[in-house]
């Protein structure tokens, strides 16, 4: 009997299914690293490698078909996910100045505010590591 739940063994997923499991994963990941970094105190850049393994991992439990699309898709949700760990540590000590959440700071601060603090926060090996943590989401992703 087939389970309203399962699709069949070679049925494709479908496009929502990965969309919604991958918005979801990404802001988990986003709000993992910030608890992290908060419990380290620092901007512990090692986890961008692991938001490419998060993208990596979700598309292959959504079943995502193998090829470019899903390693295209792999980058865009890593440079996404780094992208909002960047602006939500960013906006953090700004939030615990005033007495704020990370989120509520985050969208007071204007892009070019959010840009100087990103670059301010992160050192060299930081800004490599997001570099092959895209070009790991390529190479995983395919």
């Amino acid at each position: 009997m087939l389970s309203p739940f399962r699709s069949p063994q070679g049925a494709p997923p479908h496009p929502l299914l990965i969309a919604a499991m991958l918005v979801l994963g990404m802001f988990v990941f986003t709000g993992a690293w910030l608890a992290v970094a908060t419990a380290c105190a620092s901007r512990v850049g090692w986890m961008v490698l692991l938001a490419a393994l998060s993208s990596i991992v979700l598309l292959r439990l959504a079943r995502a078909r193998a090829g470019k699309p899903r390693a295209l898709l792999a980058v865009l949700v890593t440079a996404a996910s780094i992208a909002l760990g960047e602006w939500l540590l960013a906006a953090q000590p700004i939030a615990w100045q005033m007495n704020q959440s990370p989120l509520e700071a985050a969208r007071r601060m204007g892009p070019a505010f959010s840009w100087m603090l990103v670059q301010l926060g992160n050192t060299p090996l930081d800004w490599a590591m997001m570099v092959v943590a895209l070009a790991l989401a390529a190479w995983l992703g395919r």
